[in-house]
């Protein structure tokens, strides 16, 4: 990452300025996560919180509570940053953009809490457990596998010999295949596909998680040009000069 330079993400900076990235777009972003987060969330704690739930908030572990009251403090972290930071400082434009790569994050593993707890509710939670888990080490080992290849593509080009790409493609595609036979391997195990319900939710947040994770890899460039690159923020030494030429 030494290497590469401001000309190697001239797009990002546009998209910090005026596009994606920048502090407006950023609090619209924040709000959609913030109302999206409500709904699994929410769903979550009715589960464990209703009359005829079996689990009961009384009967919930130390851990749980505690991620229940955490995300608490974290919507009230968001409202603080969509209607109180206001302004375009450096400051607020650093703020707003880690606060997005890290809500992004709590985004996507959001829909598992609410798996887990359809799972604790109907006792099957400790069979569930792994195979969440395994979701969580596959959709973050994707992204940090996608970023690391996104500033290596940035670097100067080299030649590359065929016969290492397509060894470059296995290793990569290894991976997936061991954990796909793997969960595969495990549902039968257990025969979790008795509770059909609860798997269709973990896959249909595999997909979710996956998703959002692949397009956060533009929210962690943004964040780190922008701490990186002072050129990058709102207001730029190189901004602050040309409004003070254009005055005089």
């Amino acid at each position: 990452m030494s290497q590469l330079t401001e000309k190697e993400f001239l797009d990002i900076k546009e998209e910090l300025k005026e596009g994606r990235l920048s502090p407006d777009s950023v609090r619209l972003y924040l709000g959609i996560f913030m109302f999206v987060s409500l709904i699994f969330v929410g769903v979550a704690f009715t589960v464990v919180s209703v009359s005829d739930s079996v689990i009961g908030w009384t009967n919930l572990s130390v851990f749980w509570k505690s991620v229940f009251w955490l995300q608490a403090i974290l919507f009230i972290l968001q409202l603080i940053l969509i209607f109180l930071v206001k302004g375009k400082s450096d400051w607020t434009q650093m703020l707003l953009n880690i606060s997005y790569v890290v809500f992004t994050y709590k985004l996507a593993l959001d829909p598992l809490i609410t798996a887990l707890m359809f799972a604790k509710n109907d006792g099957v939670y400790e069979q569930y457990v792994p195979l969440t888990l395994a979701i969580v080490i596959f959709g973050f080992g994707l992204h940090f596998y996608l970023i690391r290849r996104e500033f290596s593509d940035l670097k100067p080009k080299k030649k590359k010999e065929k016969e290492k790409n397509g060894n470059a493609l296995l290793y990569a595609f290894v991976p997936v295949l061991f954990l796909l036979v793997s969960a595969t391997g495990y549902i039968f195990k257990h025969d979790l596909l008795g509770d059909g319900d609860i798997l269709f939710i973990l896959g249909v947040d595999l997909v979710i998680l996956t998703a959002i994770l692949i397009g956060a890899v533009e929210f962690v460039m943004g964040a780190y040009c922008l701490i990186r690159f002072p050129s990058f923020r709102v207001n730029s030494p190189s901004s602050e000069k040309n409004a003070r030429t254009n005055k005089s």
